[in-house]
């Protein structure tokens, strides 16, 4: 069997990866990237100040361990399979950067810490009356299939909540407006909770009480590895998250049978008889199967125009465009340590949020890294035709004033990041059942299969795992269905 990637990111490395950690009767894997790099959307760069080495993120910097999900698990078992274990910094539940969670709101920072009883600077009632409102809160009605995160938790809990702590954490994961963001698809658990249960807080108690037993056979690599991770919140490379997807390319071109094709976009891809026809900037070869882990839109530029309903459905997944601006200080100017902070909507500026880099530093490291965010679903409004020094100078200024810093950077870098996050608005998952008998009404079964960060979660662990989950369960067990979420 003869395979053929698109796209080189960390969903279509990884893919790669799983093909041959299950040892599918694989001849030749064909892994193509329209850049110069693999890596995608991670990005990390090397400058020094004060002889200091700082690695600057353009995309994520951080994985996920707080629910002990298996999808976070996966990909710190990888990172260690990949032995990159002593590149790997675990930040505990206890570090500032998992404790302090701030938001901006009133012109002054805020750190999230609500109470039980009695109000806070973000939520003026107490966490109690909360829970009591959505206990008492009828279920939805079964003829909604979807609604948008902000009428999902306004109707089960506050608009309060939505509005000064649901809002700016969407924000900051998706760059998106949770007034047009599903909660089907991005709050799926608590949304099946309110279906199966009538509210959230009975499905939380139902899962506390009647644990779902996980498929220990397929994933007990995975599963006796949790309580080793049980108090971590977070994870890191010290020096950088690219360090993964570097990897990754090493290891897989170890192997003969790989392939791995830089600056080789892919011009054509359409069935031929009984084998999938892929013409590229270099060259022109026929496969028994193409997974393309690209974000959905760019599919269309080299799928054949008989599909063309397909095309249509895999052109309806938006995405936002996305402006990362990194500032560093030789000193530590920061008033209060932790994560960072984000910024609602309702408090009008032009950034979605900072994130205090250098809450990761060791003691005798003294400068002050900042990573700020911008655009997403607001880049038309503040940031359009506006050039990149002009960005920078809007980031800084808002930065400033928030934080009271007095000096100019003694480093700073902009990135600008063209359709960078897929949004997955309402009606989501129906649009992915669509998508899904497109492939089976074009023949396109078991020959075409769809992956990454368009579909089914737009995080590192989501890619990852997903792309576990494609080889292990769709292509390793001749399944015909052919998108993977």
């Amino acid at each position: 069997m003869k395979i053929a990637i698109i796209g080189g990111g960390i969903s279509g490395l990884s893919t790669a990866y799983y093909l041959k950690k299950f040892s599918l009767p694989v001849t030749e894997i064909v892994l193509y990237e329209a850049s110069s790099r693999f890596g995608g959307w991670i990005d990390s760069k090397k400058v020094t100040l004060n002889n200091e080495d700082i690695y600057l993120e353009k995309g994520p910097r951080t994985l996920r361990l707080t629910t002990g999900e298996l999808k976070e698990i996966n990909s710190i078992k990888l990172a260690n399979d990949l032995n990159l274990s002593s590149n790997i910094e675990i930040i505990s539940k206890n570090h500032p950067a998992s404790v302090n969670r701030y938001i901006y709101f009133n012109g002054q920072i805020n750190v999230i810490k609500p109470k039980l009883i009695g109000k806070t600077p973000l939520m003026s009632k107490g966490l109690l009356r909360y829970f009591f409102k959505e206990l008492r809160s009828p279920k939805r009605d079964s003829s909604i299939e979807d609604e948008t995160i902000w009428s999902f938790i306004s109707r089960r809990l506050d608009s309060e909540i939505a509005e000064n702590l649901i809002d700016p954490v969407f924000k900051g994961i998706t760059g998106g407006d949770v007034r047009n963001l599903s909660a089907a698809a991005l709050l799926k658990t608590f949304y099946d909770y309110e279906d199966n249960f009538g509210s959230i807080s009975k499905g939380a108690f139902n899962k506390a009480r009647n644990p779902i037993m996980e498929n220990y056979e397929k994933y007990h690599d995975l599963l006796e590895l949790r309580d080793k991770y049980r108090h971590q919140s977070v994870w890191r490379f010290k020096d950088g998250m690219q360090k993964f997807t570097e990897r990754l390319a090493e290891e897989l071109s170890k192997y003969e049978n790989v392939k791995l094709c830089l600056n080789d976009p892919v011009k054509s891809v359409s069935r031929k008889n009984d084998k999938m026809s892929l013409l590229s900037n270099n060259s022109h070869q026929d496969f028994d199967m193409v997974i393309s882990s690209v974000y959905s839109k760019i599919n269309n530029q080299f799928l054949s125009d008989e599909y063309v309903s397909l095309k249509e459905s895999l052109s309806k997944i938006e995405a936002v465009n996305m402006v990362v601006v990194n500032f560093v200080f030789k000193d530590d100017l920061l008033p209060f340590k932790g994560f960072g902070y984000l910024v609602p909507t309702n408090q009008k500026s032009p950034i979605l949020g900072c994130i205090f880099d250098s809450v990761f530093n060791k003691p005798q490291e003294k400068n002050t890294c900042l990573t700020v965010m911008l655009g997403g679903a607001w880049y038309d409004e503040y940031l359009k035709n506006k050039s990149s020094d002009q960005i920078k100078k809007l980031a800084f200024t808002e930065v400033r004033k928030h934080l009271n810093i007095k000096v100019d950077p003694d480093y700073e870098d902009i990135s600008i990041l063209k359709e960078a996050i897929p949004q997955y608005r309402v009606g989501h998952n129906k649009l992915l059942s669509q998508i899904k008998n497109q492939i089976k009404e074009y023949g396109l079964s078991e020959k075409l299969y769809l992956t990454g960060f368009s579909y089914d979660g737009i995080g590192i662990n989501d890619c990852i795992f997903n792309a576990r989950k494609l080889v292990q369960d769709d292509i390793l067990n001749n399944k015909t269905i052919s998108i993977n979420f």
